[in-house]
Formats: structure tokens, C-alpha cells, sequence
């Protein structure tokens, strides 16, 4: 801390540095009503602006300088430069409105542009990964896979699963109840739902994760000990059998990921015309259609898009 900082910085806080100001903006941060797991990638965000500009007096901080840091960090990571950037703009807008800066200098700052790097799944490379699980991997593997599926849910909240989970509402219907990891939304998916271009039920898959391994804690996916799979090895599970069944690729674009079945059943659902916001926790439709999005994965694989006529009356 310089001298400025020590002195001016007492009656003028715009003299401070960043890392006084970070002292007063994590408490707000914190206090909001934010799921562990985010708060924790906005603290590594924060910890990453500090070990830049720290000890910056946060009123000299410049345009220039935080764009340095966000190109910087996108050369090796373009989703985490995007995401600091978004969190030194919320950081300098709270200390704007506690009377510490007049403006916000990282709103000068454009939002690196982040190519997509991951491929869409398509059903017939899940139907090969699936049935290679299913003869050559441990039997929670293909599990995992059909209930990805199925369900359209991401890893944290699969790995999480259990059967009392699913109990009866009002309506006489047994539905699977999942509080999201990652957004604390409250879902229950039917038990009767039903992907028809793989002819699998949610209850299906479910009653599939009975008795094929010890009970453990109850959960539906279990190794032979009885405990749940980590998600690093569900994800590695799903790479080995893509590898095994598909070959290993080469191109622009990198394979599909275990989360790219998520997708596929937002795609897969949404033609049965189920509310896929719903199905996936999304609060906007603007992020399911992401998940509706392709990636010209039909236009890669010769199909067409076929317009359909209303029907006619009778």
C-alpha cells in the first residue's frame, strides 16, 4: 500500500486500493442469495482480478489495464476471461454506487468473444456410446448414461439421485423431485415421461438402478461398494466409451462431453413438444435455446429440415 493510499485514501476513498474495496465487496457479495457453487467460481474470479490489480489505487484503475488482464487470461481460458470481466464490471458498479468511483472503467471493456469448442451429440453416437457401456463398462455406466438422458439433468444433480426421491403429488402421478445443484431449482419430472427415439421412460431407467449393485445410501447410481461414482469419473466414463465406440477425434471442435446428452434431450424432448425450460431449471427460455441449438450438427450429417403443413380438416 502506498502512501497516497495511507494518507488521501482516508477522507477520499476513491485513493484506496482494489483490495480495500474487495474487503467491503465480498460481504455484499455473500449475502446475496447465491448457490455455494457459484459463489465459489465468483471468489476465484475475484482472486484472480486481485492478483492483477490488487494493489491498484482503485480510482487510477484504467480501460486499458483491464483489458490486458482479460486478454491475458483468454488466451489460456476464453470462458473464464468472459466471466472476469463480467465480475470486475459487478465489483466497480457496487463500488460506484458506495460512493467509491464516479465510473465504472471495465464497462469500457468489450466481452471476449468465446468460440464454441464443444460439438452437439448426436442420438445415434448416444444409442453406439450407450450399448458399449452397456457390454463392456461396469453396469452403472450405461445407467448413467440412459439417466442422463432421460432426466436431461447435469452431473452434480445425477450423481446425487435417490429413489426416495420419487414419491406421488396430488395427482396421482409418481414424480422424481431434483433441487438443482448448481441453481436451487425445485424440478419433479414425471416418472411416465417418455423419450420415444430411444423407447426409454424416466421410471424405466429408474427401476433399471435397482438391485444391480449394493444399496449403499440408496442411490441410483452406485459402484459395486455401494457408494456413488465422483463426477470427474462420470465424465471420464463417458469420454472412454465415446473413444471405445466412435473412434477418437480429431477436428475443429472438441468431442462430446456427458453434459452434451443434456442437449440432446432438450432437442429430443422439445420435438414430443415438452417444456424443456421446465425439464432443464432454466429461469429464461434465452439459455434453453442454447441447449436447443445444434451447432449445425443436422446440416453435418445430410439432414433436412422438413417444413411441415398444417393439417387440413376433415
Amino acid at each position: 500500500m502506498d502512501l497516497i493510499s495511507l494518507t488521501l485514501g482516508r477522507v477520499m476513498p476513491r485513493h484506496r486500493t482494489l483490495r480495500e474495496w474487495v474487503e467491503i465487496y465480498l460481504p455484499l457479495l455473500e449475502a446475496r442469495q447465491i448457490t455455494p457453487k457459484t459463489l465459489g467460481n465468483r471468489h476465484a474470479h475475484v482472486r484472480r482480478i486481485l492478483a492483477a490489480l490488487g494493489d491498484r489505487r482503485i480510482g487510477t484503475i484504467r480501460p486499458h489495464e483491464i483489458n490486458a488482464l482479460i486478454v491475458q487470461v483468454g488466451k489460456a481460458h476464453p470462458v473464464a476471461a468472459k466471466r472476469t470481466l463480467i465480475e470486475i464490471r459487478a465489483m466497480l458498479d457496487e463500488a460506484v454506487s458506495n460512493g467509491w468511483i464516479q465510473t465504472n472503467a471495465a464497462k469500457a471493456v468489450r466481452l471476449p468473444r468465446v468460440p464454441v469448442q464443444r460439438r452437439r451429440l448426436s442420438l445415434q453416437e448416444w444409442k453406439a456410446i450407450y450399448e458399449h457401456a452397456k457390454a463392456h463398462r461396469p453396469p452403472w455406466v450405461h445407467r448413467l448414461f440412459a439417466l442422463a438422458l432421460v432426466t436431461g439433468q447435469r452431473r452434480s444433480d445425477l450423481v446425487k439421485m435417490r429413489f426416495e426421491d420419487v414419491w406421488a403429488h396430488g395427482d396421482g402421478r409418481d414424480y422424481l423431485h431434483i433441487i438443482q445443484a448448481k441453481t436451487g431449482a425445485r424440478l419433479a419430472i414425471p416418472m411416465d415421461l417418455r423419450m420415444e427415439s430411444v423407447g426409454l421412460s424416466v421410471q424405466e431407467v429408474v427401476e433399471a438402478c435397482r438391485g444391480y449393485a449394493k444399496l449403499g445410501d440408496g442411490y441410483l447410481l452406485r459402484k459395486t461398494t455401494g457408494k456413488p461414482p465422483c463426477p470427474e469419473s462420470m465424465s471420464w466414463r463417458f469420454e472412454q466409451s465415446r473413444e471405445e465406440a466412435l473412434g477418437v477425434e480429431t477436428g475443429e471442435h472438441r468431442p462430446p462431453s456427458l453434459h452434451e446428452c443434456r442437449s440432446l434431450a432438450a432437442r429430443e424432448y422439445r420435438k414430443q413438444g415438452i417444456n424443456t425450460q421446465d425439464l432443464l431449471g432454466h429461469s429464461k427460455q434465452a439459455m434453453t435455446e442454447l441447449y436447443h441449438d445444434d451447432r449445425g450438427l443436422d446440416a453435418r450429417e445430410g439432414k433436412w429440415r422438413v417444413v411441415a403443413l398444417p393439417s387440413l380438416p376433415l
